[in-house]
């Protein structure tokens, strides 16, 4: 077993050594004292996610006169790292699962001043490894000897832990890949701070109440610096020149990568392509996967409330392989008729495409069921992840999902840059979608051979502040913590709903608020939807009116258009009391 250095000798030590690149240093040494794992340790069931480096934790528990202990075998790919887990470990190992727990991880972090000096990605990968010491410790706890041996993760989060036992000791569950360490509650005067166009007022004088966020967020000081530092500081083209100016810029990229693969839970950095947005990443699935794999006959599953984005490229696509399109129905409040499930799914069945979160309802339908289902019949499912991915925790691995699509302007990023998770095997087996630029690595006169991932599908010049300022907008969305600020918005999100449904005449568009991410469309009788945004923007509410790029959603529920308020990171239940407010002054200067 593993002889850990004493804590006290580490605080002693980092004391002593003062400055921080001396105790950087000090943390390499205790790295390289910590042990290697197997090669057959080293597995995705022992990965612990939200790393900025590969780690793997293998967690065993002992009887020890008449009591349980922990202790953990552990490894990472990077020395500081490994530094990092010497001092995870010499407060855990050996302890009693009541020790762990009660032990005050935070204040020995402060004292080291880790939080203080850990970039935000390494930082939150410390917390990360926290949270699954804690979940180790909460499980030993709770189940006892036989049932901590025993006991399975949900299998939304995670597959069957498969670590070797130790000393014949007993291996204890490994919690779920996206399990988030106990975070602090989102402090909503302190994101708003961040944001300096919610400072601005309006030409007449009054605030902004920004309730547009499903359309687009704003953005944080931190993002905007960000871009800006890009063209200020070290702009030029990316992966073109060897020169070390522009050496700078493709590193950047790729840290910028690295962490969205870890935002997201991917295996492979390769796996995320960088696109121009959701829209753009569906549309070259739907082309370099579906020409080339759909046949006649084959099926595509989408639903009834999806964005444009998700469905034209699709009825293109069907179009020109004879592809046929089926629907999952909805309920009457706005929810996937599972019932329903069998009669659209089918051997035929190739690919499911489905919303993570409707854009107008706010539904959240139950991915799970839906991947399981389709899963039994070989199909692949894509996530549209366009509204979930800025509000809810996402593991494509965990959750089993071969696609996801998501924008960075909804993330608290730039715009004009999106990400395309891909499975690997599934990217390597695709056509290019567009070509030209970057993605080649030979071309011949009558043909040519095409770069490796992600190279192959980011042909041109991919956009590269934003790119790299959408890692900035990831640190800045995971240092929140995805779990407080879903915790957060469905708070908000309950408390506006109650007070906007006590509004007459107005009737507000699919279901309850445990059913649904942080969006309240409604329309109200006797108004039309531009009258409703139009006259709320004389109050300085900013909604969104229209049939908000889902036509069909809106014949099928009988209305031409709608108004939707959506929340974000940044408001408050001042802003919902706000639109409650401003729709009273609708009815009455429409005489409602």
């Amino acid at each position: 077993m593993f002889s850990t250095v004493a804590i006290d000798e580490i605080v002693d030590e980092f004391e002593f050594l003062g400055d921080w690149e001396e105790q950087c240093r000090y943390l390499i040494e205790l790295g390289e004292s910590l042990p290697d794992l197997e090669p057959g340790e080293k597995i995705e069931e022992n990965r612990v996610h939200g790393c900025m480096s590969r780690v793997w934790f293998i967690p065993s528990l002992h009887e020890e006169q008449g009591q349980k202990r922990i202790y953990i075998r552990a490894k990472s790919d990077a020395r500081i790292v490994d530094g990092l887990i010497c001092v995870l470990l010499s407060l855990c190992n050996g302890r009693t699962p009541e020790e762990i727990l009660a032990t005050d991880f935070r204040g020995v972090f402060q004292r080291l001043g880790l939080e203080t000096h850990l970039v935000p990605q390494r930082r939150n990968g410390l917390f990360s490894m926290l949270g699954r010491i804690l979940s180790i410790a909460e499980h030993a706890r709770d189940g006892g000897l036989a049932a901590a041996a025993s006991q399975e993760t949900p299998d939304e989060l995670a597959h069957d832990a498969t670590g070797p036992k130790a000393n014949g000791a007993a291996t204890l569950p490994v919690s779920g890949s996206e399990a988030e360490p106990r975070q602090r509650p989102l402090d909503v005067q302190a994101v708003r701070a961040d944001f300096p166009i919610l400072k601005e007022t309006l030409p007449s004088g009054k605030p902004i109440i920004f309730l547009d966020t499903a359309a687009s967020a704003q953005k944080p000081q931190v993002v905007i610096d960000r871009e800006s530092e890009v063209y200020q500081h070290y702009y030029a083209n990316a992966y073109r020149g060897v020169y070390q100016f522009g050496d700078r810029v493709s590193r950047e990229l790729e840290i910028s990568r690295e962490k969205i693969q870890r935002f997201v839970g991917a295996e492979h950095s390769e796996e995320i392509i960088f696109t121009s947005g959701t829209t753009m990443s569906i549309n070259l699935v739907a082309h370099a996967w579906g020409r080339k794999f759909l046949k006649e006959g084959d099926e595509i599953l989408l639903t009834e409330m999806e964005h444009h984005a998700n469905l034209v490229p699709w009825q293109i696509v069907a179009r020109e392989t004879g592809a046929v399109l089926r629907f999952i129905p909805l309920t009457d409040d706005g929810q996937l008729d599972l019932s329903r499930l069998d009669e659209v799914v089918s051997p035929r069945t190739r690919i499911a495409a489905i919303t993570a979160m409707s854009n107008v309802l706010g539904t959240v339908p139950p991915l799970a069921e839906i991947r399981r289902k389709v899963k039994a019949v070989g199909a692949l499912l894509l996530v549209d992840g366009a509204q979930s991915v800025p509000h809810l925790p996402t593991n494509v691995v965990s959750q089993g999902f071969d696609f996801l699509a998501f924008s960075g302007h909804k993330l608290y990023g730039p715009s004009g840059v999106g990400v395309l998770y891909g499975r690997r095997e599934l990217l390597d087996a695709m056509d290019p979608f567009l070509t030209g630029g970057h993605m080649v690595a030979r071309v011949f006169r009558d043909h040519a051979e095409y770069a490796p991932l992600p190279a192959k599908f980011e042909a041109g010049t991919i956009p590269i502040a934003q790119a790299i300022a959408l890692g900035t907008a990831v640190d800045y969305v995971s240092d929140l913590g995805l779990c407080a600020i879903h915790e957060y918005e469905q708070n908000l999100l309950r408390y506006a709903q109650q007070r906007v449904a006590e509004v007459p005449g107005l009737k507000i568009l699919g279901p309850s608020p445990e059913h649904k991410g942080a969006i309240i469309s409604f329309v109200m009788e006797g108004a039309a939807a531009q009258d409703i945004a139009q006259l709320l923007d004389l109050r300085g509410l900013c909604v969104r009116h229209g049939h908000h790029c889902t036509m069909p959603l809106h014949d099928q529920l009988c209305i031409p258009a709608s108004v939707r308020a959506s929340f974000g990171i940044y408001n408050t239940r001042e802003d919902a009391d706000a639109l409650v407010d401003g729709l009273h002054f609708v009815r009455k200067q429409l005489k409602l």
